[in-house]
């Protein structure tokens, strides 16, 4: 079998705890959006729950249908789509069209540098395999942009090579055409690779391509960054 020499790493599930972030996205929002549009606080915060609920439907539409701009393109309008969601519930009046993306990604902007994200265990597992001369990227399906400052929220940015988002190959992670982009992108025999995601169809779309993977699995009870280790611990047999 031949030897693993690289990594292509999820963000969501296994660098970021996602159950984590929902509160601190609704507390930040909370502080910023009034200060852009007024509103109250606690108005902004219950909002981007059911906006993003608009939003994650209008993604997973986006990844069935006909494309109609790029990746990058349709992230930007969508990101104004969130906002107007969040401005109706509110019931603030909705920044002009030409705003409207850059209001929004300053807030997300805001937020992502100020979430707390604390995954001391895996970064130093990160850091050990790159002391082995293991090479990591990130393989999300989230933006480019979004993915590096959550990277330099937990002082990671440093460990990975490449940080693929959907927009930055212009492909959705909706199927295997997502790991072949990545596989043409970097020229790696599948072989020598390893995916590490906490989706089943994702290291089913990567195994189409030929890469082994590894699932994080979270038993009842268990940790966050127990539930990654243990992946971990399969990583190293493999290698």
């Amino acid at each position: 079998m031949a030897k693993i020499t690289t990594l292509f790493i999820d963000k969501g599930g296994v660098l970021v705890n996602n159950d984590e972030l929902g509160a601190q996205y609704q507390r930040l929002i909370g502080e910023y959006l009034p200060r852009i549009l007024g509103g109250e606080s606690t108005g902004w915060a219950d909002a981007n729950v059911w906006a993003f609920d608009r939003q994650w439907a209008r993604w997973e539409a986006a990844m069935r249908s006909p494309a109609t701009m790029t990746i990058r393109e349709w992230f930007d309008a969508d990101a104004a789509n969130w906002l107007y969601d969040m401005c109706e519930m509110v019931r603030v009046p909705r920044p002009p069209e030409k705003d409207a993306a850059r209001i929004a990604n300053d807030t997300l902007r805001y937020v992502r540098e100020r979430v707390g994200i604390k995954v001391p265990a895996i970064i130093g597992r990160l850091r050990a395999l790159r002391q082995r001369s293991v090479t990591l990227h990130v393989a999300s399906g989230d933006a480019h942009e979004d993915l590096v400052e959550y990277l330099r929220a937990v002082d990671a940015r440093d460990l990975f090579d490449h940080v693929y988002g959907s927009d930055l190959l212009n492909v959705w992670k909706s199927s295997a055409a997502y790991y072949r982009a990545i596989l043409d992108d970097t020229g790696i025999d599948p072989a020598d690779a390893l995916v590490i995601d906490d989706s089943e169809r994702a290291i089913g779309w990567a195994a189409e391509c030929g890469l082994r993977g590894v699932l994080v699995r979270r038993k009842d009870g268990e940790s966050f960054e127990d539930s990654v280790l243990r992946a971990f611990d399969e990583v190293n047999v493999l290698l």
